[in-house]
């Protein structure tokens, strides 16, 4: 079958996507109770660009697949797992095989979500990653954040399905962006408190608005200085949630008198850890859930263009200066 192998870890990332092709390796075979999926497409997200340069919590014996999330048709299967050839699946791959940037991907039904036959390959592809963080954020948070969540890189698909399970509570969002263009974007769709991270007042004002919401939570998916800034600038008992490092720069800054006399804390978010964590019954019914509100067009992931596999290095290119414009997906036809 033919994959996009990373043959070693690069932190420059330029040197990386250079060397990017397409290799042939050898196609998997289903045991008795795993199933082999064609590949109907796969995105490119920020764990992936991470996991490339090494700078994942997951870690391969190389060479692999890149990818951790895709959808596609089951193919092939074991001995035990016939009555699933034909079903149309979502798959997350944080094991120690081949990634999803490929032909095929074998897995188990259990580790999979069944999808409606309503939800479109696009959706389907990114329907693990974003989705079921967005989710799992929210749910943690939404009795203890004071009425109010700040988000930075807002502009982003977890920001766009939490903007959703908000509205329906009531629940304000500060929305943190980096260009006027999403500034524009939000505050015309609706969302009142909106600021960006370049702007000459960024400090001043973010203290007027957490003056008037006093906010509680804050979701990260940024790291860096900002975001030590922004624990700062935000009332007593506040909690800001790590779940992404999109500056690649440690939190700094943090006040320790914030931490030690008013209760503020820092703490992380794993995606792979809350799947692990969650009942599988549960999981597939927010799986259903979720899909219905895809369908429904209550939420959906912004998908900006598709590459060939062949094309996987100006797909990266394109992603890493684009992140907020929506997914990149990538395909094998």
């Amino acid at each position: 079958m033919k994959a996009i192998l990373l043959e070693q870890y690069n932190p420059n990332l330029i040197e990386l996507i250079k060397g990017l092709k397409v290799s042939e390796i050898e196609t998997p075979v289903p045991a008795e109770n795993e199933i082999l999926v064609k590949l109907s497409a796969a995105p490119c997200n920020p764990s992936d660009i991470a996991f490339m340069r090494g700078m994942y919590n997951v870690k391969k014996e190389l060479p692999k697949a890149i990818g951790f999330e895709g959808c596609g048709i089951v193919v092939e299967t074991g001995q035990n797992a016939k009555q699933f050839i034909g079903k149309r699946v979502s798959f997350f791959a944080q094991g120690s095989g081949h990634g999803t940037w490929a032909e095929f991907f074998l897995t188990k039904p259990g580790d999979c979500i069944f999808l409606n036959d309503n939800i479109s390959d696009d959706q389907a592809a990114c329907l693990f990653v974003n989705p079921f963080t967005a989710y799992a954020l929210y749910e943690s948070v939404k009795e203890k954040c004071g009425g109010t969540i700040v988000i930075n890189a807002a502009a982003g698909q977890v920001g766009n399905f939490i903007r959703v399970f908000a509205k329906r509570d009531n629940v304000n969002i500060i929305n943190i962006v980096r260009r006027d263009k999403h500034v524009d974007l939000l505050r015309n769709a609706g969302q009142k408190y909106v600021v960006s991270s370049r702007s000459d007042n960024y400090s001043d004002e973010l203290k007027e608005i957490f003056s008037e919401l006093k906010p509680l939570v804050a979701l990260d998916a940024v790291g860096g200085a900002s975001s030590g800034m922004l624990l700062n600038l935000m009332p007593e008992n506040a909690e800001l949630i790590v779940y992404g490092g999109l500056s690649g720069e440690p939190i700094g800054g943090i006040d320790v008198l914030d931490v030690i006399f008013k209760n503020k804390s820092v703490r992380g978010f794993d995606l792979n850890q809350y799947i692990k964590n969650t009942e599988k019954e549960r999981f597939d019914e927010l799986a259903v859930e979720l899909q219905k509100m895809i369908v429904s067009g209550d939420v959906q992931t912004i998908i900006q263009s598709k590459y060939a596999a062949a094309d996987a290095g100006a797909a990266i290119r394109k992603y890493i200066t684009s992140m907020s414009d929506g997914k990149i997906l990538l395909t094998f036809d």
